[in-house]
């Protein structure tokens, strides 16, 4: 058995612990014996603790218009995003003069930079898409007239 120095009310005794069962364990006290209940402490609960930051859902109808579907007709100065991806750089203005096949934008799709080109000439009158814009395929990026 284990030898433990335990101190009551001041007063210091050398004391065995023999075995634990249950909730009962044999301390042993000079030459006498005694069975002693113990009470476990409780475990606190281990929960995971919930974050709620409070975030507002921004209302749909004051966003632009960058999804368009797939296949949808556009006018035909309109540039539109190849496939979904993010906009990296848009490399013109509006009111800037464009020819056709100049890059006029880059995007990332499928963790590749693609350079979109302006398939005709003529002077950029919008720009839909800013640098940092996630689109769908087929959104408009700018419209050249």
């Amino acid at each position: 058995m284990p030898e433990y120095r335990i101190t009551v009310n001041k007063k210091t005794y050398s004391v065995n612990i023999g075995r634990i069962e249950d909730e009962c364990v044999e301390v042993k006290l000079g030459d006498v014996t005694y069975k002693v209940a113990v009470e476990t402490p409780r475990k606190k609960s281990k929960k995971t603790p919930r974050l709620d930051r409070g975030r507002a859902v921004p209302d749909a109808s004051s966003a632009p218009d960058r999804t368009a579907a797939p296949g949808s007709s556009s006018g035909k100065g309109d540039i539109l995003a190849p496939l979904p991806g993010a906009i990296l750089k848009v490399l013109v203005a509006v009111n800037e003069e464009v020819t056709a096949g100049q890059t006029v934008a880059v995007m990332e799709a499928m963790k590749m930079e693609n350079e979109i080109e302006s398939h005709l000439s003529g002077k950029v009158t919008r720009i839909a898409a800013k640098e940092g814009d996630t689109v769908l395929e087929n959104a408009l990026i700018m419209s050249i007239g």
